[in-house]
């Protein structure tokens, strides 16, 4: 984990580079900070670090436009995995988010990819199955999940 750590604080560190002279990093044509914030939230994810993940994945939320709905669902539905599997879940901050990628889900957006990433929060909120509100979240996301 301490090497993906230093090549990701390496990666941002050239976004705030100014020194001319070293222009922009190759991998850069693709890449702004709210993608390279999404990549490194979705890493950590992979890592079960939820701490660095959520703040990675929050910094993409803040940095994306309104025009990024489909990257904005995918990066709901991982911080609120991220809030479901820290130490002390906090559960009515991932049923928002969740609410949210289900909403633009069901009204806005096909992904594939989305819907499996809403599968795995509903799958993280398993535990919590007999809470009222997860309860809800679980009628509300049924039918994305099932396609």
């Amino acid at each position: 984990m301490t090497d993906t750590r230093r090549a990701l604080d390496n990666a941002f560190g050239r976004f705030t580079d100014s020194r001319p002279e070293h222009g922009d990093p190759d991998w850069s044509y693709w890449v702004n900070e709210a993608q390279a914030h999404a990549q490194a939230g979705y890493c950590f994810v992979k890592l079960e670090d939820w701490p660095r993940a959520r703040d990675h994945l929050r910094a993409a939320l803040r940095l994306q436009g309104n025009e990024y709905t489909r990257e904005g669902a995918l990066r709901n539905a991982l911080l609120a995995t991220t809030y479901v599997r820290q130490e002390q879940p906090e559960l009515d901050k991932a049923l928002a988010l969740g609410d949210q990628a289900v909403q633009t889900l069901t009204g806005q957006v096909n992904s594939a990819r989305c819907v499996k990433h809403v599968r795995n929060l509903v799958g993280a909120l398993t535990p919590y199955r007999r809470t009222p509100a997860v309860r809800r979240f679980y009628q509300e996301a049924k039918d994305l999940i099932a396609t």
